[in-house]
């Protein structure tokens, strides 16, 4: 499972890009039965600050509720937010 992950970043360009895949596929490989979330945060953080760079949101809050939503962005998504610290906007649905 790793394995697969670590070959997708090699992959990618640029340390966010890579870190987003290692933040998504980290989640979406469920190496735990709980905490995956929180372990692919601290792994992604730890990447990050071992090549020069840091997560740009310090609200503990925000960070918490864009990891818990984490399935519902795409990689390119996730990468935005990792650099810019801002959550990537969607279009709104309209009623008719």
């Amino acid at each position: 499972m790793l394995d697969v992950v670590l070959k997708e970043m090699k992959r990618t360009k640029g340390i966010c890009g890579k870190a987003a895949v290692l933040l998504r596929r980290l989640v979406d490989v469920r190496i735990f039965c709980d905490g995956n979330h929180r372990t692919a945060y601290a792994i992604t953080d730890i990447f990050l600050r071992m090549n020069g760079e840091r997560i740009r949101v310090d609200d503990e809050l925000k960070v918490i509720r864009f990891i818990k939503d984490i399935k519902s962005y795409n990689v390119i998504e996730i990468e935005a937010w990792l650099r810019d610290g801002k959550v990537p906007k969607r279009p709104r649905c309209r009623s008719s």
